[in-house]
């Protein structure tokens, strides 16, 4: 049943007047009248007595007018609704470049689809996480993705979505079959992001003593792959960036005493007034 239809015959039953109603509804007399003859002919009943002046309703239109008022009131009531919990908002999102995953383009995707007056702007300031928790701290960023696990200074949360290993990947003829046989192997092509002087990987290879000749610095992991690939060394990369193909055709092991473990996450700020559309966020990317 069509509510506009409801709402001309219940504003024609209270105003006791087509043309009145025509005008409260903002439609055409012949449009109001049009509606409640359709009403008519779906209930099989009449609900207006026109041959009186002014019209009155029938019996069975007195009826219909509790459930009318009632359906309509449902339906204004989800509308209320609907509206006060609609989210809508802007925010800046900064990002090291590994978190540009199908986890956030599916996250995003999600958001857009069923929030679509929320937007979430992704500037890339060719930071690293610490770098970028700062900004996020000066209020330059709204939030931003990085890697950690990090210890944030005070008044900065870090919000994990994902976790996962890092891999050694090595050509696979290269003997060995631990991290240290492939590394020591060589030569190592190392990953070197801009403005850090020494990764994760870094740390774990000097804490466990490991003597690595370095033939190649490069600051992305399908860099590191493609070399690796065409057999020029052997390198460590994310688990996420491991395909079916490489698998199947070059040696991957976990990397690491124990294995080394990479959160991705949000940095926000504890005080932020955007943090529902950053909690969002982070909702959306743990889910996918």
């Amino acid at each position: 049943m069509d509510l506009q239809k409801l709402k001309s015959f219940v504003a024609a039953a209270h105003l006791n007047s087509i043309t009145a109603a025509s005008k409260s509804v903002n439609l055409t007399q012949s449009a109001v009248s049009q509606q409640i003859k359709d009403l008519e002919e779906e209930l099989g009943c009449t609900l207006i007595d026109r041959t009186t002046r002014p019209i009155s309703i029938t019996k069975e239109g007195a009826e219909l007018i509790i459930a009318a008022r009632n359906m309509l009131r449902i339906f204004d009531d989800y509308k209320s609704h609907r509206h006060q919990s609609e989210v809508t908002g802007c925010i800046v999102l900064g990002y090291v470049r590994s978190a540009i995953t199908d986890v956030l383009a599916d996250a995003l995707l999600s958001i857009r689809e069923i929030h679509p007056s929320v937007t979430i702007q992704l500037i890339y300031t060719q930071g690293v996480s610490s770098l970028l928790s700062r900004e996020v701290a000066d209020g330059k960023l709204d939030a931003a993705l990085g890697v950690g696990p990090l210890e944030l200074p005070k008044g900065l949360l870090w919000l994990p979505y994902s976790s996962e290993k890092y891999y050694v990947v090595a050509p696979n003829h290269y003997p060995g079959n631990t991290d240290e046989d492939l590394l020591e192997r060589g030569p190592y092509i190392r990953f070197k992001p801009h403005l850090l002087t020494q990764t994760v990987m870094d740390r774990e290879i000097d804490k466990r003593g490991l003597q690595l000749k370095t033939v190649m610095e490069l600051d992305d992991y399908e860099s590191i792959l493609i070399m690796v690939k065409n057999k020029l060394g052997v390198g460590i990369v994310q688990e996420h960036f491991l395909t079916k193909m490489h698998r199947n055709t070059l040696k991957c092991v976990p990397f690491g005493l124990p294995p080394l473990i990479r959160e991705g996450g949000i940095i926000a700020r504890v005080d932020n007034p955007k943090y529902n559309l950053i909690d969002l966020l982070w909702t959306s990317l743990r889910s996918g």
